[in-house]
């Protein structure tokens, strides 16, 4: 026959096992009233026969935490999610795109400048841009003798394209000009030994002003010392490409005892044939003629004449 302890533990788990089957919202009551009865059968029951039974009364509140789990669906449940803010620059940026559409497609740093350069300055006295020389008109002003003077009409402000153009291109006209302007100090501190370097460059591609002035300047004994044989080189080098300044120059030296009586024939030809628009510079170019022609046999100045 059991013991009436026994007989209470037993009843106990029988309660325990029915209430655990109820409906999952009395499901919080039995856990706690079989707390009680857990721990009054604990405190009542001998150690070691209601020690192994409580474990087995646990089990069923192990399964009745379960339902816990079931309220995470209630997470998930929640409503669709609030769109975004957006962010003010993006806002900004949209705006300032809007405003750059309205004003034809381009930003105000991106709309194209225009300039109309011009020389000199204009009536309120402020320096306006000087576009760069070109070739021809560089050339011309070189064969008048006028180079400098624009440089300076010009306020000096291609010097540095001019320097380039010179040291960097190694453009011949370009290296005149930038060697006398250098022999000179026009826009630049003076440096002779340089310039004439520059001028040397320049007479090496066959530029004809160079050839004549370094001809003159050895000739002269213009910041070189006078070199007669140089001068004479030169100066016959210029005339031959057709320089106008240059065969003056070399009838010139022709007539004080410098050259060959043998350059005297192509000398007549080459000023015989130029072509002379200035009035004063015709009257000296048939002068020297005239007094070339004395020191020519007849048929000497016949050949000269019928040359092409």
């Amino acid at each position: 026959m059991m013991k009436p302890l026994t007989l209470f533990g037993l009843a106990c788990l029988l309660m325990t096992q029915a209430q655990g089957a109820e409906p999952q919202v009395s499901a919080a009551g039995p856990t706690a009233s079989s707390a009680v009865s857990v721990a009054e059968s604990a405190i009542a029951s001998p150690p070691a026969v209601s020690a192994a039974e409580p474990v087995a009364v646990s089990q069923p509140a192990v399964s009745a935490a379960g339902p816990v789990a079931s309220y995470q669906p209630e997470v998930s449940a929640a409503g669709p999610a609030a769109p975004l803010p957006v962010a003010p620059s993006m806002a900004q940026a949209s705006s300032a795109a809007a405003a750059t559409a309205s004003d034809g497609g381009l930003s105000p740093t991106s709309q194209p400048m225009t300039s109309t350069p011009t020389s000199g300055a204009d009536d309120s006295g402020n320096l306006q841009a000087v576009p760069l020389y070109r070739q021809d008109e560089l050339l011309n002003w070189i064969e008048q003798g006028r180079h400098l003077q624009q440089v300076k009409q010009d306020r000096c402000q291609l010097t540095q394209d001019i320097e380039v153009r010179a040291e960097v291109m190694k453009v011949p006209a370009y290296q005149f000009l930038w060697g006398d302007m250098l022999a000179w100090g026009v826009c630049i501190k003076p440096n002779a030994e340089l310039g004439v370097k520059f001028m040397w460059d320049a007479a090496n591609q066959g530029l004809a002003p160079a050839l004549e002035q370094l001809g003159r300047y050895y000739w002269k004994g213009t910041l070189v010392q006078k070199d007669l044989l140089k001068a004479e080189t030169l100066m016959r080098e210029a005339a031959s490409l057709g320089f106008q300044r240059a065969q003056i120059e070399w009838v010139e030296m022709l007539l004080q005892g410098l050259g060959s009586p043998l350059d005297y024939e192509e000398a007549y030809h080459w000023l015989h044939s130029t072509v002379i628009g200035d009035k004063a510079l015709h009257q000296k170019a048939t002068s020297l003629l005239n007094r070339l022609g004395n020191r020519m046999p007849a048929n000497a100045i016949a050949r000269a004449k019928a040359m092409r």
